[in-house]
Formats: structure tokens, C-alpha cells, sequence
């Protein structure tokens, strides 16, 4: 097993300078207080926080500022990082898609599959996912998004609790977005992150309160994006440099999903192995005898998926197994409640 320098962040944060309630250094320093490496920012229709030079080590974490691009009708939203100006404003979604791609910045199709009983839901605004992933420049999608989630599971009977406690509701991510995830795999690369999309709403409680829904430091202690790097990253490198390496782990899809709020997952390994060869989440590969393998950092419900379909499940800490060609996928469990995501591996037929 390769030996990786872990990193674990949260993406999708917004400060005041758009519908966020705090300010940089604020969510600088929830984002250090939890224990964050990376943080990857990303304000709506502005780049004003990278413009100002947030960008760049604060001291251990690495904050990366993007924005979060709509169309002219406010729908497919879409996170871009690594541009230092921003796009045409009356862009469609696909020039903006296209554009993202053509500058070798990272794109991720945000809430892609959002969905809410407007009837019952707390909040006036409706959902906005997208009505087709089936671009080939989209290459990230956001798998888990911790907004949305609360959105779709809290109405005006358990509003009060939530508010409180917002990440005891989490279960897992939408089962069809991951059944579309792994169909998708079947044909083309296409990674999975989770995001907090973490905007410390304030809101007024029986009149008496203010409450921030969201709040930075909580909300950067649910769902995480870990990354696995074959060296360390320094702070003797520029921020360009950091930044390409991080956009570079999530492209290649060397990441997997945690809901920190069961735990930290850091330690979780993924991979298939050949003799000396092995495959690592993202990539794809012919073998002979392909060994299947995983480390889980505590024991829990392990559920592992080839072509969509699942194959095995129990308890485990470790698994090893024999497996044929196939895209496999592994989840893991805790409480009933989902824990860890990989990306995909791909097995491919030998000719």
C-alpha cells in the first residue's frame, strides 16, 4: 500500500460578500478551530475574497477562494476555483462549463440533484439542481451536500430541533445520485466530493433569538473531502502551486467522502493491487489477479458496490477480496448512518 500524506477540508463556504454571515478571517478561524487543512471558498457571482488575497496559507490551512457561478435564471450552479477573474456574467451553463475546463481550473456541479417538498420546507427559496449532468467537461459533482440536506430533511414539525442540532439529522447522501453516480462511472470518470455549502444563516427562534443555522465551526465538523497526496504540501510553495496540487487530487478522484460527525475517517484506504501494481481511487486499469482492499479506520457497516450493484456488505475494519473486472465503489456505515464515500476504481476487461 502506497504511503499518502492525508489531507481533510471542506468545500463550498460563503462569507458576506455574498449571503454568508461572516467574514473571511471569521471563517478562517472556525475552519482552523476545527481542525481543517484546506478550505476551498466560494462566494456567489464574486471573487472579491481572492482579490483581497485570502488565497494562500493561514498558517496550517490552505484557503483556496473560487466563486459559485448561475446562469442568467439563477440555476446550475457551479463552483469554479483557480480563476483570477471572473467570467462573463450572461454566460450560459455550458459556456461557463466549457470555459472552466479550457482554463485548467476546477469545476463541480453544485446540489446537482436537490430536491424538497417546497409545501413543508422551512425556507421560501425552491430547489436548484441541474436537469442534465451529461456533459463531458462536468468532471466533479458535489455527492454530498450538507445544505441541501438539511433543506430536503427538515420541515416545520422537527425545524426546532434541527436548528439546534443541524448535523444529528445527516443520514446519508441521495440514493439516486448515487445510483446516477455509478452509472455514469460505467462510461466516464466522474468524481464525487462532499461539501458543507456552509453559509451561517441567522435566523430568529420564537421571537426571542438570534440563532446562525450553519454555523462555520459546526458545519466544518460534518461532511469532508479528504485528499490523498503522494507528498506533503508546503508552505514553501506558492499558493498557485498548492492550489493546482489540491484541484489536481480532486480531478484524479484520489479523495473519498467523510461525515465527520460519526467520526474522523482519516486513515481510510481504498485501493486494488496486482502483485507491486495498484490501483488507487480514480483510476482504471487491466490486472490478472486483482485483490481488492480496504482499511477502515473504526469497525463499521461496510457496503461495497460494483457497477452499481452492491455485492458484499458486514462489519469490518479490513477487507480483502478477490474481485473481477468492474467499477467498485466502497461506503461505510456507522449507526445506520452513512460515514465514508470513496471514488470509484475501475477494473477493465483484459483484451
Amino acid at each position: 500500500m502506497r504511503n499518502f500524506k492525508e489531507y481533510s477540508g471542506c468545500i463550498h463556504a460563503h462569507s458576506i460578500y455574498s449571503d454568508g454571515s461572516g467574514t473571511f478571517p471569521e471563517m478562517i478561524k472556525a475552519a482552523q478551530g476545527a481542525g481543517l487543512d484546506y478550505l476551498l471558498a466560494s462566494d456567489h457571482m464574486t471573487l472579491q475574497g481572492r482579490d483581497e488575497g485570502y488565497t494562500g496559507w493561514h498558517d496550517d490551512l490552505f484557503l483556496s477562494v473560487g466563486y459559485e457561478i448561475n446562469d442568467k435564471n439563477d440555476q446550475h450552479h457551479y463552483l469554479a476555483f483557480g480563476l483570477d477573474e471572473m467570467l462573463p456574467s450572461d454566460y450560459s451553463h455550458e459556456q461557463y462549463i466549457q470555459a472552466v475546463k479550457a482554463k485548467d481550473a476546477l469545476g463541480v456541479a453544485a446540489h446537482p440533484f436537490e430536491q424538497r417538498d417546497v409545501q413543508k420546507s422551512v425556507v421560501e427559496f425552491p430547489p436548484i439542481p441541474w436537469g442534465n449532468l451529461d456533459y463531458p467537461e462536468i468532471e466533479v459533482i458535489e455527492i454530498w451536500n450538507m445544505m441541501s440536506h438539511w433543506l430536503e430533511l427538515t420541515t416545520g414539525r422537527n425545524k426546532y430541533w434541527n436548528v439546534v442540532h443541524p448535523r444529528s439529522f445527516s443520514t446519508f447522501p441521495s440514493r439516486r445520485l448515487l445510483a446516477w453516480w455509478d452509472r455514469a462511472n460505467l462510461d466516464r470518470k466522474v468524481v464525487g466530493i462532499g461539501s458543507v455549502d456552509v453559509h451561517a444563516i441567522k435566523i430568529r427562534i420564537f421571537k426571542l433569538y438570534t440563532k446562525a443555522i450553519f454555523d462555520y465551526k459546526i458545519m466544518f465538523k460534518s461532511i469532508r473531502t479528504h485528499l490523498l497526496c503522494d507528498s506533503e504540501l508546503t508552505k514553501s510553495s506558492d499558493s498557485a502551486q498548492v492550489e493546482s496540487t489540491i484541484f489536481n487530487l480532486i480531478r484524479d478522484g484520489r479523495t473519498f467522502i467523510s461525515n465527520f460527525r460519526r467520526g474522523d475517517a482519516r486513515g481510510f484506504r481504498f485501493w486494488i493491487e496486482d502483485g507491486d501494481r495498484e490501483l488507487q481511487m480514480g483510476e482504471s486499469g487491466t490486472m490478472q489477479r486483482p485483490i481488492l482492499k480496504a482499511i477502515i479506520p473504526e469497525r463499521g457497516h461496510c457496503r461495497l458496490i460494483r457497477n452499481g450493484e452492491l455485492i458484499q456488505k458486514g462489519k469490518a475494519t479490513r477487507i480483502e477480496m478477490a474481485v473481477e473486472p468492474g467499477v467498485y465503489r466502497l461506503e461505510v456505515l456507522k449507526g445506520k448512518r452513512g460515514w465514508i464515500y470513496s471514488n470509484h476504481i475501475k477494473i477493465l476487461e483484459s483484451n
